[in-house]
């Protein structure tokens, strides 16, 4: 029996208005960050959510948490409408999905310090409780790798990878069933990436977390994920396991990321055909009418530039494609 999803999204869209001028107050068109995604993210499970910069990754991953308020769609949280709550309602389920931000040193408050950092979760839900969650803050500091000592300072008394830590251990402070993860690894040294990595691991199956691991680094996303999305100029393309994904890649971009990575192997490497696209990716304030992809597509065909292609079972429902050649 197949399980229920901790968090289910249809057709999400967040568009950005686009003003032109200092005193014009109508939006002359719109930034199509997100425009059409669905999936299902399952518990306990990682689904990795990777494309090129300004494919609309971040701006889907903050608006799960309703810090980016979606233009359209519906966001479901363990079965109940996320987007239809509000104020007192939306405060009681907040605890259930937390965020990891790309960027250490600013997602951390440079004037407070970190016992300061870890506490303002608890306080702003009503669960601090002194002596119990003192406990809290030294039991999580210490699951991430940093010393109890580490309260008393701020910030910048820290390197980026602790720093992160610290931002894992504000995330998880809450106890929450969902982890949004934002490129939580890509702005530190290669060396603190892999502690970091092992560390996310680690808690999530410790932690029975589901994550939705944002990156634009397909062998990070390997290493990590169970299943991933790939998404391009604001729609998702394919998605399916990862292991299907890299050893067959059905979608045309698809697999012109997967051709870019990479191997050790230096026979391999030299032997194998990489794929190279053409052009730049299209803005998404006026994305190409049709398929997004078929202008930098090597597959294209006339139909691709007249309808877009909707995401469609391929071999088994749990593998989805958007492309018109592929059956």
């Amino acid at each position: 029996m197949k399980p229920t999803p901790i968090l289910k999204v249809q057709n999400l869209k967040v568009h950005y208005p686009v003003r032109s001028g200092f005193i014009n107050f109508k939006p002359q068109s719109f930034l199509k960050a997100v425009d059409g995604v669905s999936f299902d993210l399952f518990p306990g499970e990682v689904l990795g959510l990777v494309g090129e910069s300004g494919c609309g990754k971040s701006s889907l991953g903050k608006s799960l948490l309703r810090l980016q308020e979606p233009t359209a769609g519906q966001i479901e949280l363990s079965g109940q409408d996320f987007l239809a709550l509000k104020g007192e309602a939306l405060r009681s389920r907040r605890p259930e999905i937390q965020m990891i931000f790309q960027d250490p040193y600013a997602s951390l408050d440079p004037r407070m310090t970190i016992e300061a950092t870890l506490r303002e979760p608890l306080e702003a839900h009503g669960l601090w409780k002194s002596t119990q969650s003192q406990k809290t803050l030294n039991k999580i500091l210490d699951r991430v790798g940093i010393s109890s000592v580490a309260l008393s300072k701020y910030p910048h008394e820290f390197s980026g990878g602790q720093r992160q830590r610290i931002a894992i251990a504000r995330a998880l402070i809450l106890n929450p069933k969902i982890i949004v993860a934002d490129e939580p690894v890509s702005s530190l040294d290669v060396s603190v990436q892999a502690q970091v990595l092992n560390l996310l691991k680690e808690i999530q199956k410790e932690f029975n977390l589901s994550m939705v691991f944002i990156s634009h680094n397909l062998a990070v996303v390997k290493y990590i994920a169970d299943r991933i999305a790939v998404m391009y100029l604001g729609k998702i393309v394919e998605i399916t396991s990862k292991t299907e994904l890299y050893s067959r890649p059905q979608h045309p971009y698809t697999q012109a990321l997967i051709s870019a990575v990479p191997i050790a192997d230096p026979k391999v490497e030299k032997a194998r055909k990489r794929i190279q696209l053409q052009g730049e990716l299209p803005s998404p304030i006026n994305p190409p009418k049709g398929c997004a992809f078929h202008t930098r597509c090597p597959i294209v065909k006339e139909s691709c530039k007249a309808e877009a292609p909707k995401l469609k079972d391929f071999e088994k429902p749990s593998w989805q494609v958007s492309c018109f050649e592929v059956r």
